[in-house]
Formats: structure tokens, sequence, C-alpha cells
């Protein structure tokens, strides 16, 4: 990276010298290795003046992304059809309770917040027990200021595919984060907005790929810290309507856990924390399908991962009349919970095993301040499933060529999804990964149709299919979609749920970067509690 220095002048005693010149004799450079402590020290900018090249952090000196260009192809991207209006602005909670083993993650930020990246936000619940964004209406967000004395302070280096006047959206690092800097490559005019629950959209003219490179501040207490001691009367400046059949059902929950709005709205969040924290995943399937009733089991049975977990946590302390949301990315899911100054966030465990991850997200990491509720005995925090990952990789590291460096406590084959049909094309089970102990499950059957069968780039593909296993529809299974050229090479889309029916339908958007040729269509499940995987 090259790097903008303050001059420094030297003072020279003038003296009579005799000098000779060694007439076109090569002139020597040394190479110098870039040091972020320096670059602080001296007040240092990136070669273009916009943002420092490095920043001191509580969570160390970290260095700006390289300056010199990346090649797009091949990287995780955002956007595409993740829009304001898409599949993903509203979520329904699914009835597979069972714990993946791994999950696939993309770090955008610098230091590291994983798995905490904010990808989708939602603030209310509607009729049918679906979270949503109560207020989707887009506001800009201003690009430029200081960082104040509580902030933490971030780079952002990112893949976005824009489209003309479409909002996609972008992760952002904190709820209340703001952009001090903000720019593409290549160059392009662009906005960024937000909407009511502080999701990130990027705006921009063109149809293409661009590199987003930015400098964010966000409070450090944002990331934790204990929750201000508010009235009732004053979070209802950010508290939702809710449909009354909502609030009827979830304050039933809340009295069966012993939870009133007679305590404080601190005590009330303490209380939730600690219920919600004590869930375990299970592999027995609620009965329940949908709606009032499949919220109140997974409630009560304190049956679920991340998702379930901050679903029902949302759920209950909006009916009880505390603003909070649900927030999530491919990995995990938590909430963010309002105390009349800010919201915070707070993990209920509930994680993976491990992740999928670059393992140069590990170079700088960043330091929240301290979890102020307790962990239950045996719970699979975020943190501890980011600790697994990396401990893993270090075994890996350390390990000798042709051992298993996970040993025989490390998690089972991952869970995350690894694309398989052509167009029409039914896909029988592959060779299953058995955990210990086996795995009885029948393997799932993909099929999936194309409404169309040829695109450019840029352009949108619609799909439909159906997962089922020994004859039965696999209900709430991920379905993974890919594409694969004639060298095997597989081209990551998107993930689509099927409904209760086992059924899916979505839409999926074909890279800019991609070479123009034959691709198959690939699609995969890694099955539910009741389906194995396909193959």
């Amino acid at each position: 990276m090259l790097r903008r220095r303050p001059l420094r002048w030297l003072s020279l005693a003038l003296c009579s010298v005799t000098v000779t010149a060694l007439a076109q004799a090569p002139m020597l450079h040394e190479y110098i290795e870039p040091n972020p402590a320096e670059d602080v020290a001296f007040s240092a900018t990136t070669q273009d003046g916009a943002m420092p090249a490095a920043l001191d952090t509580p969570s160390g000196v970290v260095p700006a992304p390289e300056s010199a260009n990346r090649k797009p192809k091949g990287e995780h991207a955002y956007g595409g059809n993740a829009t304001p209006d898409s599949i993903d602005a509203s979520f329904r909670v699914d009835r597979d309770t069972t714990r993946p083993d791994s999950v696939a993650y993309d770090e955008p930020f610098i230091p590291a917040v994983a798995p905490f990246k904010r990808l989708y936000a939602y603030d209310s619940v509607d009729e049918s027990f679906e979270l949503t964004v109560f207020d989707k209406s887009l506001n800009k967000l201003e690009i430029g200021g200081k960082p104040g004395p509580a902030d933490d302070q971030f780079y952002a280096d990112l893949f976005v595919d824009v489209q003309p006047g479409l909002p996609v959206r972008i992760p952002s690092v904190a709820p209340g984060a703001r952009a001090l800097v903000a720019r593409t490559d290549p160059e392009l005019p662009f906005s960024l907005q937000r909407d009511r629950a502080d999701n990130w959209f990027m705006v921009a003219d063109a149809r293409r790929r661009v590199r987003l490179i930015m400098q964010l501040a966000a409070p450090r207490a944002a990331f934790g810290t204990e929750l201000a001691d508010a009235t009732w009367g004053e979070l209802l400046q950010k508290l939702p309507p809710l449909p009354p059949a909502v609030r009827s059902v979830a304050l039933d929950v809340a009295r069966e856990i012993g939870i009133s709005q007679r305590q404080s709205p601190r005590l009330v969040t303490a209380a939730l924390v600690g219920y919600f924290r004590s869930f375990g995943p299970s592999e027995a399937t609620p009965k329940a399908t949908r709606g009032a009733q499949l919220y109140q089991e997974l409630s009560l049975s304190r049956k679920g991962v991340c998702r379930h977990r901050a679903y029902a946590f949302t759920v209950t302390a909006l009916g009880l009349g505390i603003p909070t949301r649900m927030v999530r990315n491919e990995a995990h899911a938590w909430v963010e919970v309002y105390d009349g100054v800010r919201f915070h966030r707070i993990d209920l465990g509930g994680a993976a095993g491990r992740m999928d991850l670059d393992p140069r997200t590990a170079d700088h990491l960043y330091r929240p301040p301290p979890d102020s509720f307790s962990w239950p005995e045996g719970s699979e925090s975020g943190q501890g499933m980011l600790s697994q990952t990396l401990e893993g990789e270090q075994r890996a590291a350390a390990a000798p060529a042709g051992s298993d460096p996970r040993g025989s406590s490390a998690p089972g084959a991952s869970a995350s999804a690894t694309p398989s049909p052509a167009p029409s094309a039914k896909l029988g089970p592959e060779p299953s990964r058995l955990p210990p102990g086996g795995d009885d499950r029948p393997h799932a059957t993909v099929e999936l149709k194309l409404l169309q069968v040829s695109s450019v780039r840029g352009g949108v593909v619609q799909l439909k299919g159906t997962v089922e296993a020994a004859g039965e529809p696999c209900l709430f299974s991920r379905v993974d979609v890919s594409l694969r050229d004639g060298a095997g090479v597989e081209t990551w889309l998107g993930a689509f749920p099927t409904d209760e029916s086992g059924v899916l339908e979505g839409r999926v958007t074909v890279p800019f970067d991609i070479d123009v040729g034959d691709y198959q269509v690939v699609a995969r499940t890694p099955g539910t509690g009741r389906c194995g995987s396909s193959r």
C-alpha cells in the first residue's frame, strides 16, 4: 500500500566537503515492510488521501484495505436480488431445531466482528407471526464526520453487485454505525441508505460489480455493556405497533415463563436473556407447523438453535413492550434490544460447531466489551463458534501431513452448502458422511425446474422445485443453488427454504463476472431433522 506521510524537516550543518560524483551509477532501493503503528504515529493516509492508513482501536492497530485493485472473480459479492422487498426481507421461523456442524461465513470488516456481521434485521411481527421491517422506507445515510470518543472504528472491504436505481443490501457492523468515508473501485456515483431496522443498502446508476471500501464508526456500547434503566414509557418511541393477537399470545408466553411489566425493562430483558440462552438444539421436530402455535411450542419447550431463540425472544420482547430486533446473517442470529438510549447487541447462543471462513479473519479480531449477562453451562455462543474454528485451524496447521487435525472431538461434516441438479433433473443421494453413531435419516431428493434456461449477466432466473425423502416432503429445508461450468467449477448463487409442503420458489441473479458459456444448474440440501442430505 502506498502511504502519504507528513513532511519531516532535517536541520543540516554546512561545512566544506569534497564530493566525488558517480556518473550513471544505479540508485539502490530497499523495500520497507509497512508498519501500521508507524502509520498511526505519523497520521499517514491511504494513497488517495481519503482515509487513515491505519487505525488504533481497542482491538489493536489495524491496517487499511490494500489500495491495489482486487480481482472480483471468485470473491463473495453482496447485493444482486437482496433488496428491501426480496424474499429475505421477512423471516418465517422453520422447524429444523438440530444444530449444524459447520456454516459458511464471509467477513467484510477489519477488525473482524465474526460471526456478528449485520445483514438482515427485523423489528416487527405481522399477523402470521413472521418477522418483518415495520417501516421499509429508506433514508439517506450521510457519509462524513469524525469518530467520537465513545466510538470504535472499522474498515469495510467488500464487493457489491449494483443495479441501476435499485437499493441492494450490504452488511453493516453494528446498530447505529456511521460511514465516515466510502468510495468505490472503479469509481462511480452512489449513495448509502438505511431503513427503520438499520438495514443498509447501496444505490448506484450502473449494472456491475464494484469494490466498496469504507471507514466506519460505531458506538462501543452497542456491542454489549449494561443496559440503561429506562421506564416503559421511554421505550414507546421505538416500539412498532403489533397485531392484537400477536401481543396476546406473546404475553401468554411471558406469563408462562414468569415475566411481566411489573418488573423494569432492564430486569425483564435480563430474565429473557437467561431464559432463551438456556435453550438447546433438538432432533425432535416441533409438532406445530407455523404461526402462533409454532412460536409457543418453540418458546415453552426451550427448543432450537440461534435463529429459533432470536425469533422467539423478539416476539416475546415486542409483546411486552421492549423494542427488539432479530438480526442474522448466513452463519448466526442474535437480537438487539433498545434501552431508551440505543440498541445493544445480545447473543443468545445456539451457534453451529464451527465456521468456514477466510483464515485471514484471525489476523485482526474485534474485542467487544464484556458480556453483562451470564451464560448457562454448555452454551453454544457465537464467540465460542469462532474460537472453535480458530482452534481447529491452528491444529490443522500443526498436524503432520496426512493426519486428521480435527481429532475425535471435532465437529462432523459441514452443513454448509456445496450445491447439484441440472434443469428439471432429479438428484439422488450422495455418499453420506455419517456422524458418530450413524445417521438413519433417508437421503433427500431435490427436483428443480427453471422457468427459463438462458440469461444474460445480471439477469434474474426464476426457480421452482421440491425436496422429498422416502416419499415424504422435506419441510423447511434449505436448498443451495449454484452454476457448474464444464471444468466442474461451481459458482454459488443463493439458498432458498422449502415451505410446509416441501416446495421452494425463488429468483437468482446471474453473476456479473461469470464467463459466457453453458452451465449446469446445481442444487443440494444439507437435510433437516427428518431428511438426510442429498447427493
